[in-house]
């Protein structure tokens, strides 16, 4: 089976699907809590979390092709399952976020799934970068952020373990999500990757 721009689109707007569970978990959890400035900005924060997974799927595999060999097509496939379960997990994660909002510390389990999700997540686009067709073309971009998103995931679950508010948890994990795709950003700019895209 050839990979095709068909395809890619699929496995993007099935992503973009489950994006939407992170935003209407924070809208469900808002509706069950006090409408209060501290599970509010919890809220708000919590849908970045969800913007941070869009804009680094979207940004560093979204709609890239495959490399057409049956191995990396089959990689490149199945590693958008673990992708779409740790974005939907987050999502799942912030009713609970929000629900205990002024809390000092976040309930061990909220805070495992939040920052296991985030570090699934980021992790699970390793070898989905490495199925790309341009993988080769771009490794002067990759190989610094696979070793980002391992730094990314390493501190994903210290801030588990560290179990700080609600809203800090989420803050950190945000600010995981940025480093990472700051790093990405850069490298592609750096390798030209994006000179005569369209904005």
């Amino acid at each position: 089976m050839a990979p095709t721009e068909s395809l890619v689109e699929r496995f993007g707007t099935f992503t973009i699907i489950v994006l939407g569970e992170v935003v209407f978990n924070v809208v469900e959890g808002l509706s069950a809590s006090p409408h209060d400035f501290t599970t509010i900005a919890t809220g708000m924060i919590g849908l970045v979390v969800g913007f941070g997974f869009w804009w680094l799927y979207f940004d560093v595999v979204g709609g890239k092709l495959p490399k057409s060999d049956g191995g990396s097509l089959a990689n490149w496939i199945l590693s958008h399952y673990p992708i779409t379960l740790s974005i939907a997990a987050a999502g799942a994660g912030m009713v609970s976020l929000l629900e205990r909002a002024h809390d000092a510390s976040t309930p061990a389990a909220t805070s495992w799934l939040m920052s296991g999700a985030v570090a699934v997540g980021i992790l699970s686009l390793i070898p989905t970068t490495r199925a790309l067709a341009d993988a080769g073309r771009l490794a002067a971009a990759y190989r610094p952020l696979q070793i980002a998103m391992v730094l990314g995931a390493v501190a994903s679950v210290i801030i588990g373990v560290a179990r700080p508010g609600p809203w800090l948890l989420a803050l950190l994990l945000v600010l995981v999500l940025e480093a990472v795709w700051v790093v990405a950003v850069r490298g592609f700019l750096l390798a030209g990757a994006w000179e005569g895209v369209e904005t």
